[in-house]
Order: structure tokens, then C-alpha cells, then sequence
């Protein structure tokens, strides 16, 4: 079983990294993703959704800058 190690939380997210992975992830919470997915399948893209993934983009580039990780990908 590998470790992971936990990094910081921001509102319903928390950074977490994974033993051997080379970048943190997020850990959303399962009803969170499940209530994020019901609104980006019901048609037109919600406002809402698309907000949430931002927050979580954000709350995840925060966390990583304050622990001195780089990002796994260019801004």
C-alpha cells in the first residue's frame, strides 16, 4: 500500500501526494464530483460548474506555491 501524504485543505478540497507520484492531486470529496458532474451532463453548461472547477484550480495552484511545488503544467 502506498503513502500519500497530506499537503493542505481548501474549502472542499484537500492537495495530497501520492508515494511515487511525481505532481500533488486533489482530493475531492465523491458526493462533490457526483453533484459537479449532474450539472456539466444536464445540457448547457452550468455557470455554477464552471465556477467550481475554477475555485478548485485555484485553491490547488495556491496550495502548491505554498509548498514551493511547481505546477504540472504552464500558466
Amino acid at each position: 500500500m502506498s503513502m500519500v501524504r497530506w499537503l493542505g485543505v481548501r474549502g472542499n478540497v484537500q492537495l495530497v501526494h501520492g508515494e511515487g507520484r511525481r505532481f500533488p492531486g486533489l482530493l475531492v470529496q465523491g458526493d462533490t464530483l457526483f453533484n459537479l458532474l449532474e450539472e456539466l451532463e444536464s445540457g448547457a453548461p452550468d455557470p455554477h460548474a464552471v465556477e467550481t472547477v475554477r475555485s478548485w484550480l485555484s485553491a490547488y495552484e495556491e496550495m502548491m506555491a505554498e509548498h514551493g511545488l511547481d505546477l504540472p503544467y504552464s500558466r
